[in-house]
């Protein structure tokens, strides 16, 4: 038993974990947070290592001295705009699950959390730039040719997971499609239809979404501020943050 409890407070010695958060989180959908567990010790291992975030937890079995380990946690974070990530604890549960030592870790990490799409049925035209011709460019769509791999970032569909090559990775990685670029349009949130501005803008989040998904340029006015339609994954996440923290500065 003493030897058990002293291995168990060594296993915990040197030990660092910390949030690898995806770039696109929806308040209150599950997503993917990456969970990442480092050895800064010289010469030994860590074994049979929990990582605890609030009621659920992960296991890594084993890292390497000088090393460091990622796995993926399913939850669902609360709020839309600024969201401190909660407390990790790391949890030993070496040489046997007899004595289980822990200690917390502070962290010192916010994300932005999107709002929650949500569909708007005044809007469902598939052509929202005015039915004007298309374009065939390598931008990111859902339809057609791979164009290439990346890391998983957030908010895309399973279909779009290559499952055969992340089982090689620590991380999940996904398929970019070929799309088609149209005509440009602006989403002006007054006038969006809903009751009260947080369904405005859970159905600017849809719509953003759905026409940068389909190869459409976006832009949006929001208040005094006003973005210029344009594609790609950083425009997306510019106009998904101005939505997140609209009204909150």
């Amino acid at each position: 038993m003493s030897v058990s409890g002293v291995l168990g407070k060594w296993n915990l010695s040197r030990v660092e974990a910390c949030y690898v958060p995806p770039d696109e989180i929806y308040d209150g959908l599950p997503t993917l947070l990456g969970i990442e567990l480092v050895n800064r010790r010289r010469w030994l291992p860590i074994f049979l290592m929990e990582v605890v975030v609030g009621e659920q937890s992960v296991l890594f079995p084993l890292v390497d001295q000088q090393q460091r380990r990622r796995k993926n946690l399913e939850i669902s974070l609360s709020g839309r705009g600024r969201q401190a990530l909660p407390e990790l604890t790391v949890r030993s549960r070496f040489p046997v699950d007899f004595f289980i030592r822990s200690q917390g870790l502070p962290v010192d990490r916010e994300v932005t959390i999107f709002p929650t799409p949500q569909a708007c049925p005044e809007f469902q035209q598939a052509d929202p730039g005015g039915g004007q011709g298309t374009q065939q460019n390598l931008l990111k769509g859902y339809e057609g040719d791979i164009s290439r791999i990346r890391d998983y970032q957030g908010g895309e569909p399973l279909k779009s997971i290559h499952w055969k090559l992340s089982a090689r990775h620590d991380r999940l990685k996904v398929k970019e499609l070929s799309a088609a670029t149209r005509k440009p349009v602006v989403l002006d949130l007054a006038t969006l239809p809903g009751v009260g501005i947080e369904q405005r803008l859970r159905h600017a989040t849809y719509l953003v979404t759905r026409w940068l998904r389909d190869g459409w340029p976006v832009g949006l006015k929001a208040g005094r501020i006003e973005l210029p339609p344009g594609l790609g994954h950083q425009h997306k996440l510019l106009l998904l943050q101005t939505l997140a923290h609209y009204g909150q500065d």
